[in-house]
């Protein structure tokens, strides 16, 4: 895939398919990676992108053929979450899990890896549920990183993580003289080190390499959709013209219909040569987040606990009332304890520094799904969303969001990351909430809903307290006002 260095991954005619053979993900595919570049993988939705990574560390087996890696290359992967039945693990109990047998230099490993991912002096028999969103994220970094991979896989690690937080991890990645294999929703980021893209076209079921980065590659896929409709117009535009002729031959004399034989025959061969144009990726459908109007203050603010760098809780003053079509990004280093807060608010805490009106209805899109009972059906979590919701209701609401009716009869841990996040959108278009609490609303998307989000969200009456990292998102919204909290810590 490079110009210079050796294959250390192929994919050699790999298909691969679930329910026995009726769901295709991949058919004879073919591609290579060469050591020691940054790759990115960019998928339609439904393509296999988690898939792609399972065959490559091996955790599924293609049906035919292989996927051939370099004899001695060692896989590793940083995850999006950690496992929930791996959150009460101290940090160096997490970091043994990394080895099949006991490590016994893991001690120093541990405190060298947490340095390179930026958390020097971490206390390690802490466990891993009392540490931020964003320190899980740089755990699970150096979770991979302790493996010494020559490929390392990482899935959306830009989650979580601030301007800051990014910065670093893209200075990180164009030092790592390894390869490097990137899923990611944030196409800024990718864009920064990005030398081969490998497209997962869902619908000829193939992998396509494309070199150069990640901007010019999207401008490459959408140019050549754009040639095969005009190559395809041209040739309807003469099918037709051929068809006219036909009819009107066809009904004269003899010779004449031996002509419309013969273009009979020319129009079926310019059928064959019409080509397949590759479906773009499809989005979910325009929403809206109806608002039962309300006049005068929807949250009031006063207060709030915030951490010093050091970590210390601290309460300061803090005046901020929310009224309808009131949109407020708080800004924040990361650190500073935003999803404490923010639970304490939704929740209604006493020491939230919050009050909020009678007869609120408030959705918190959450980081960790907390609100979703991960064992319930996906139909049943939008039913107990309220219980005005019709079966009607509850299927419109769902198909908006790309999960269809076999979707729904399933448990909602067997849904992706991504569709997770989709069922919580349908979740607050059900609830016609009157303020919206978002932490980190673009994590796991796919980059092409946002837009269609964003236009939810500027459509939306009601009120929204918001964090978010993702500044081409949030450049999308109308009427953002920013609050920056790291000035009342010193930070």
């Amino acid at each position: 895939m490079s110009e210079s260095g050796k294959s250390i991954l192929r994919f050699d005619n790999v298909t691969f398919a679930f329910n026995d053979g009726k769901h295709i993900i991949l058919e004879e595919a073919n591609f290579s990676v060469r050591e020691n570049t940054k790759i990115t993988i960019m998928w339609q939705n439904g393509a296999g992108k988690s898939t792609m990574f399972k065959l490559i560390l091996w955790e599924l087996k293609p049906k035919m053929w292989k996927v051939n890696l370099d004899w001695n290359a060692k896989v590793a992967i940083s995850r999006q979450v950690i496992p929930r039945d791996q959150m009460d693990f101290t940090v160096t109990e997490y970091f043994a899990t990394a080895f099949e047998e006991k490590d016994h230099q893991l001690d120093r490993k541990v405190i060298r890896v947490l340095d390179e991912v930026n958390l020097p002096g971490v206390d390690v028999k802490k466990p891993l549920h009392t540490f931020s969103w964003w320190q899980q994220a740089r755990l699970l970094l150096a979770h991979a990183l302790i493996q010494e991979p020559d490929i390392l896989l990482l899935d959306e690690p830009t989650n979580n993580l601030d301007a800051d937080g990014i910065g670093n991890l893209i200075t990180f990645l164009l030092s790592y003289e390894k390869t490097v294999i990137v899923i990611s929703h944030d196409a800024d980021f990718l864009n920064m080190f990005t030398d081969w893209v490998l497209y997962l076209n869902r619908d000829r079921k193939l992998v396509e390499q494309y070199r150069w980065d990640y901007y010019d590659v999207v401008d490459q896929i959408q140019a050549a959709i754009d040639k095969e409709i005009k190559q395809n117009a041209r040739m309807e535009k003469q099918i037709e013209h051929a068809k006219d002729k036909i009819n009107e031959f066809s009904n004269k004399w003899w010779k004449m219909r031996k002509i419309a034989k013969k273009m009979k025959a020319e129009v079926e061969q310019a059928e064959e040569n019409k080509v397949e144009v590759r479906k773009d990726d499809k989005t979910i459908a325009p929403f809206i987040i109806e608002f039962e109007n309300f006049v005068g203050p929807i949250v009031t603010i006063n207060s709030l606990s915030l951490m010093w760098p050091d970590y210390t809780p601290i309460d300061v003053p803090f005046n901020l009332v929310l009224k309808k079509k009131q949109r407020v990004l708080l800004e924040w280093p990361n650190g500073i304890g935003k999803t404490t807060l923010l639970k304490r608010l939704v929740n209604e805490q006493a020491d939230s520094g919050a009050v909020l009106a009678e007869e609120m209805r408030v959705w918190y899109y959450s980081q960790d799904f907390n609100a979703l009972d991960m064992n319930m059906v996906v139909r049943d979590a939008l039913h107990e969303i309220t219980n005005e919701a019709t079966d009607q209701m509850v299927y419109k609401a769902a198909a908006r969001m790309l999960l269809t009716g076999e979707l729904l009869k399933q448990p909602i841990y067997t849904l992706s990351e991504g569709q997770k996040w989709l069922l919580c959108y349908a979740r607050f278009v059900l609830q016609k909430p009157h303020l919206l609490i978002l932490d980190e609303p673009t994590n796991h998307i796919n980059f092409r809903h946002l837009p269609v989000i964003a236009e939810a969200l500027n459509k939306y009456e009601g009120a929204i307290l918001m964090v978010s990292h993702d500044e081409h998102f949030l450049s999308q919204l109308d009427r953002i006002e920013r609050e920056e909290l790291g000035r009342l810590v010193g930070r």
